[in-house]
C-alpha cells in the first residue's frame, strides 16, 4: 500500500469523479484509475460503486476513508516536523481568499513568508463562491488555510482566527428618497431591488438572515462576486445594496450611509481545520499575519 494510492483514493472520494480527481491531481485519469484499482486488489474489496454516470463510496470505502486520511495526514505531519527540526520548512501551502480584501495585505504577507521559508511554494486560490466555498475547501483538505467572512455559528469543523471586524453600509442612488438621511434602517429598504453577493458569500447570508428576522423577503436582482462593484450596479439599476464597508466606498451617482439599528458586523478570519494542530507552514503564516492585517473598519 503506497501513500500515492491513498492520496488518489482520498481525492476520488472527495470529488466522486475520477475525471475531476485526475484534474485536481494533475495526473492522467488512467493513472488514477489504475492506482485505485491496485489498492482495491490489495485490500480485496471494492472501495467505490461505479456506474457509467456516477461514482459513489461503497460501504467498505466509507469505513476506509477516515483511516486513509489519518495515514496520509500522519505522513505529511512527519515530513513537516522533520523539516521544522532542521529549521527548513519545505513543501507547499494552499491559501484560499476572496477578492479585494484590503484589511489583509496578502501579497506582502506572502512575500515576508517566502523570505523566511523559501522552500515552501505557496498556491493562492481566489474563490468565486465566497466564504462558503473557501470554508468547504478547508474542511475537505483542498486548502490548508482560508480567509473567510463567517460568523462562528456557521464555522462547523473550522477553527477561526479573527483579524478584522467590518460594519455594513447602505448604498443608494443619489436621487433616492432615502438618500438624505443620516442613517438608514433595513426595514425601510423592504421594497428595493438589491445588489448583493452571490449565495455562499458570508455577507449575503448575514443580510438574508437580518432581513428575515424583520419578516422581509428581499429581492436580489443582481448578484456579484466583487463587492467593490456594488456601487456601479446600484447606480445602473436604481436599486440598493447593504454590503461590508469597503475602500473606496464612494462612487459618482450614489451615496453611502451607515445602517441604523442592531445590525451584525462582518468578521474576517483565517480558517483552518478544527481538531488538529495547524501544520508548521500554516502556523508560520499565521504567526506573521498580524503584521499585515489592519482592523480599520473597511473590507
Amino acid at each position: 500500500m503506497e501513500l500515492r494510492q491513498l492520496r488518489y483514493f482520498i481525492t476520488v472520494a472527495e470529488e466522486l469523479s475520477f475525471t475531476r480527481a485526475a484534474a485536481r491531481l494533475f495526473a492522467a485519469q488512467s493513472t488514477v484509475s489504475a492506482a485505485v484499482r491496485a489498492l482495491e486488489e490489495e485490500l480485496q474489496v471494492s472501495l467505490f460503486d461505479r456506474s457509467t454516470r456516477t461514482v459513489a463510496l461503497s460501504s467498505a470505502g466509507e469505513v476506509f476513508l477516515p483511516e486513509a486520511k489519518s495515514v496520509v495526514g500522519a505522513a505529511e505531519r512527519a515530513r513537516e516536523v522533520v523539516g521544522e527540526a532542521s529549521r527548513t520548512l519545505r513543501g507547499s501551502l494552499r491559501v484560499g481568499t476572496m477578492t479585494r480584501i484590503t484589511a489583509l495585505d496578502l501579497p506582502r504577507l506572502v512575500g515576508a513568508f517566502r523570505q523566511r521559508h523559501p522552500l515552501v511554494d505557496i498556491r493562492i486560490q481566489v474563490s468565486g463562491s465566497g466564504a462558503g466555498g473557501i470554508a468547504e475547501d478547508v474542511r475537505r483538505g483542498r486548502l490548508d488555510v482560508g480567509v473567510v467572512a463567517l460568523p462562528a455559528a456557521e464555522a462547523h469543523d473550522l477553527d477561526l482566527r479573527q483579524f478584522a471586524t467590518i460594519p455594513y453600509v447602505v448604498i443608494l442612488p443619489t436621487e433616492h428618497p432615502l438618500a438624505q438621511r443620516e442613517r438608514i434602517a433595513l426595514k425601510d429598504l423592504a421594497r428595493e431591488n438589491f445588489v448583493s453577493g452571490a449565495s455562499g458569500f458570508g455577507s449575503r447570508a448575514a443580510m438574508d438572515r437580518a432581513f428575515g428576522e424583520l419578516g422581509i423577503t428581499r429581492r436580489v436582482s443582481v448578484e456579484i462576486t466583487d463587492i467593490a462593484s456594488a456601487a456601479s450596479y446600484v447606480r445602473a439599476i436604481g436599486g440598493a445594496a447593504v454590503v461590508p464597508r469597503y475602500e473606496p466606498v464612494g462612487a459618482a451617482g450614489v451615496v453611502v450611509k451607515p445602517v441604523s439599528g442592531p445590525v451584525p458586523s462582518l468578521a474576517l478570519s483565517f480558517a483552518v481545520r478544527a481538531g488538529r494542530e495547524p501544520s508548521p507552514a500554516v502556523a508560520a503564516l499565521l504567526k506573521l499575519s498580524p503584521n499585515y492585517t489592519r482592523d480599520d473598519g473597511t473590507f
